[in-house]
């Protein structure tokens, strides 16, 4: 099954991506802490993450040239994600530094029996990017556009332009929040997590919650399972899903800004959305084989 969308044969990059980045702080931990408790840490990592960013990242080990639009903190913090996508050939020429902020942050508790992890984060107002200060030689620079949603005006701004500019956008949809449904409404490509469709729509039949997000504005949605794989419905209507690949989890994080990434790569490559899907649920398997949202092979 073909997706049914059309991209850009050329511009000045492969893709951009608008969004965060953040820096996480990995704890491993036996079993997951009761509270009260004071479990030991087997092992502490800090490394980069963040949506967009990882997604962009994850483009530029492809071969593909990427560009990241954000803001990061003038600390510490915020010079160690910078430097970690720039690091990959990520172009971050706009990127905007705050002046006395934190980066965004997380703390993340990983259960050593399965990978899966539980995040506490945080970010200050200030690293929010708002539409005033998009521009088309920011955001619609890009034979694609990846937005995830979480500024969402700046998100639906960005959108904007690029449709304008004849940019296909893709949404990284994983949480619903006060303007999201302005962002969807400017979506081309929405890639949801699995709760999205129910959440947005606020129906429980995950069918006609696709149904709903579809009359909402995106051409092509598609849906990560974790360990259940993906599912696409292309712009014609029919549906193709795909198993996940068995494999040992070590960190679960990254996994699905990973995905993201490769799906990207699908688009770009003209592919089917089976091979699409595959490709990208490999990706993201690969991913959570080792810690941190950017690694794996």
């Amino acid at each position: 099954m073909l997706l049914g969308i059309d991209i850009p044969e050329t511009a000045e990059f492969d893709v951009v991506g608008f969004g965060l980045n953040a820096v996480d702080h990995l704890c491993f931990v036996e079993s997951f802490p009761e509270p009260g408790s004071k479990p030991r840490v087997s092992r502490f990592m800090r490394t980069p993450g963040g949506q967009a960013a990882s997604a962009m990242v994850l483009c530029a080990r492809l071969g593909y040239s990427a560009k990241y639009v954000g803001k990061v903190g003038g600390d510490e913090t915020g010079s160690f994600s910078l430097a970690s996508i720039e690091s990959e050939g990520v172009d971050v020429s706009d990127v905007v530094t705050v002046p006395g902020v934190t980066n965004q942050l997380a703390m993340i508790i990983v259960d050593e029996r399965d990978g899966e992890r539980t995040i506490l984060w945080h970010r200050p107002a200030e690293l929010e990017t708002l539409p005033s200060e998009l521009t088309p030689e920011k955001v619609a620079a890009g034979r694609i556009l990846l937005i995830d949603g979480h500024d969402t005006a700046g998100a639906a701004r960005a959108a904007e332009i690029a449709r304008e500019n004849g940019v296909l956008v893709v949404l990284d949809a994983e949480s619903v929040k006060e303007g999201t449904a302005d962002v969807v409404a400017r979506t081309d490509v929405l890639l949801a997590s699995r709760e999205f469709p129910r959440r947005f729509t606020g129906d429980p039949n995950l069918d006609q919650a696709f149904d709903k997000l579809r009359e909402a504005g995106p051409r092509v949605i598609g849906m990560t399972l974790g360990s259940l794989g993906s599912l696409v419905m292309g712009a014609d209507g029919s549906a193709v899903s795909c198993p996940s690949y068995d494999v040992d989890v070590v960190d679960t994080t990254g996994a699905g800004d990973t995905f993201h990434g490769a799906f990207l790569h699908g688009l770009l490559s003209g592919w089917s959305a089976e091979r699409t899907l595959s490709f990208a649920n490999a990706a993201s398997a690969l991913c959570c084989t080792a810690p941190g949202a950017r690694g794996g092979p």
